[in-house]
């Protein structure tokens, strides 16, 4: 009787780990990008090495466009486990780890060179424990690009330009806080509700990378182009920590290196089609200015007194001292 209820639990216990071995893991990735944005290529190529390296049991359903909310909205429900993935900005990721605020200082980096050289330091080190406490899995570093103005009713050849005129910001401290100090009205409206915003003129103008213009088509609306690189935002693929402690080791490993190889992907895809998106841009009607940026630099050095105040002298000077390290 002992030997056959000794077979009957060995049976059990294999059948149990069978189960678990088959057992497919479903994760929920969310963003705010269009089909056709390198971020969705992106996420795309993410999903599928992901499903294929583990053989299916991990598959990953990406909800694009805005379809679970805003950036803000989508990390929000990452940190309450209700979707497992995002590729948040750094203002987005800012909420969580105040530290973030500072990439986005105005025209902290010179060119995509300087942003590799300041993320391959120790950057990503310094804020990784606060965003585990916060509730997250760091994966890795995407791109999303440097921010540039689109008006309709003037060109941005110097700050005074800016005077006046309603530009739609995100809800993020640094793009507001430029606009201000450059003499114009920030207002914070939604992604998703921008496209209507500039069709009715409820505002002047927007900012956003390049592949943003492009893929949103906002030459219907925008006349004008000024390509400053005023402030740089990557995008960084962000797991609930909760969901990724839940992934066997080999998943965990699979889902760092294909985040890894996603990111680098998609930052020479953004990259390398700016050129080409700009050429586009003017076959669609938009004037296209490179204006000095020395006289903006200027007018916007007061942002840095606010960062300062903002995320703490002791912050400050941390990523201070980062940035000219990486320098």
């Amino acid at each position: 009787m002992k030997r056959f209820i000794l077979i009957l639990l060995t049976a059990c216990l294999v059948l149990s780990f069978a189960s678990a071995a088959d057992k497919v893991v479903e994760l929920k990735f969310g963003h705010y990008l269009v089909e056709t944005h390198p971020g969705h290529l992106a996420a795309q190529a993410f999903a599928d090495a992901v499903t294929a390296r583990t053989n299916g049991a991990v598959k990953i359903v990406i909800f694009p466009n805005s379809k679970l909310g805003n950036s803000q909205e989508i990390l929000e429900q990452v940190v309450l486990g209700a979707v497992d993935l995002a590729i948040p900005t750094e203002p987005a990721m800012a909420k969580y780890v105040n530290k973030f605020n500072m990439v986005g200082a105005p025209f902290a980096f010179k060119n995509y060179e300087a942003t590799d050289a300041f993320f391959a330091g120790d950057f990503i080190k310094w804020v990784t424990p606060d965003v585990e406490k916060a509730g997250f899995k760091y994966i890795a570093r995407w791109e999303y690009g440097f921010r540039n103005y689109t008006t309709s009713k003037r060109q941005l050849n110097k700050p005074e330009d800016m005077k006046g005129l309603k530009i739609r910001t995100p809800p993020d401290f640094v793009n507001s806080a430029t606009v201000k100090a450059l003499g114009g009205i920030a207002q914070t409206i939604a992604f998703s509700e921008l496209p209507m915003a500039l069709k009715q003129g409820v505002v002047d103008g927007q900012e956003n990378p390049i592949s943003t213009i492009y893929s949103n088509k906002m030459w219907e609306t925008q006349k004008y182009l000024s390509i400053l690189n005023y402030t740089y935002n990557s995008t960084h693929l962000v797991m609930n920590k909760t969901a990724f402690d839940k992934l066997t080791p080999d998943q965990q490993k699979i889902v760092l290196e294909e985040g890894a190889k996603a990111g680098e992907a998609m930052k020479k895809a953004t990259r390398a089609e700016e050129s080409s998106l700009v050429a586009e841009l003017k076959k669609q009607g938009m004037e296209v200015a490179v204006p000095d940026t020395a006289p903006f630099i200027a007018a916007a050095a007061s942002v840095y007194d606010e960062l300062k105040s903002k995320v703490g002298e002791a912050d400050y000077k941390t990523f201070m001292a980062l940035l000219e390290k990486s320098r």
